[in-house]
């Protein structure tokens, strides 16, 4: 069933490459963007400090899917946690964010856009690594309530970003339509993970 929220996607190749490594990047020197707090740093101040084409949007959107991509490893970790909900939810986010990495190579291969780091898509990094060593220190109920708060947290920061930031700077069509088709499945991500947060510990 998750799958499917992607497959329209797949056909079409739309998505964005998972390897960086072939792309130098340098965060931005700016003082004033670097200030950011790298929680849930308002979309909307964040947008009014930067000015994003499509290489930019390229390497946010990299890094807010890897983002999650990380987040479902740790819980997937043997001995993390052995609720069925929340390891059916991080396999979902796995597969789901798996899926459009894997068609990623169409994308920037057709439209010739090569993803450029920017202060977004390195705050999104750091605050998934420190993220993952809080989640790691983390087991059973414990870990489980921790893990699907920040799923919740995590996808009300993506829908936001896409809605106020990514979607209305980018530009080219191809690109458009990767977001907008992408937006729905966010959205379904977020109900799933607001309901299993909902129902632990019951």
């Amino acid at each position: 069933m998750a799958s499917s929220q992607f497959a329209p996607l797949r056909v079409a190749g739309f998505a964005l490459v998972i390897g960086l490594s072939a792309c130098k990047y340098l965060r931005p020197s700016n003082p004033s963007s670097s200030a950011e707090p790298t929680g849930d740093v308002p979309t909307s101040r964040m947008a009014r400090s930067m000015s994003l084409n499509d290489r930019d949007i390229a390497a946010i959107f990299l890094a807010v899917n890897n983002t999650d991509i990380s987040y479902a490893q740790v819980a997937l970790a043997p001995g993390r946690t052995t609720n069925a909900d929340v390891l059916a939810f991080a396999n979902r986010m796995l597969s789901d964010h798996g899926g459009l990495n894997k068609s990623a190579l169409d994308l920037l291969s057709t439209t010739n856009i090569v993803p450029r780091d920017n202060t977004m898509s390195l705050d999104f990094r750091d605050e998934s690594a420190a993220k993952r060593d809080t989640l790691r220190e983390l087991t059973g109920l414990a870990f489980d309530t921790t893990y699907m708060a920040n799923e919740v947290r995590y996808h009300t920061k993506l829908l936001g970003t896409i809605d106020s930031l990514l979607l209305p700077a980018a530009k080219n069509t191809d690109l458009r339509v990767l977001l907008t088709r992408v937006r729905p499945a966010v959205a379904a991500h977020l109900e799933h993970a607001t309901r299993i947060q909902a129902g632990l510990g019951r």
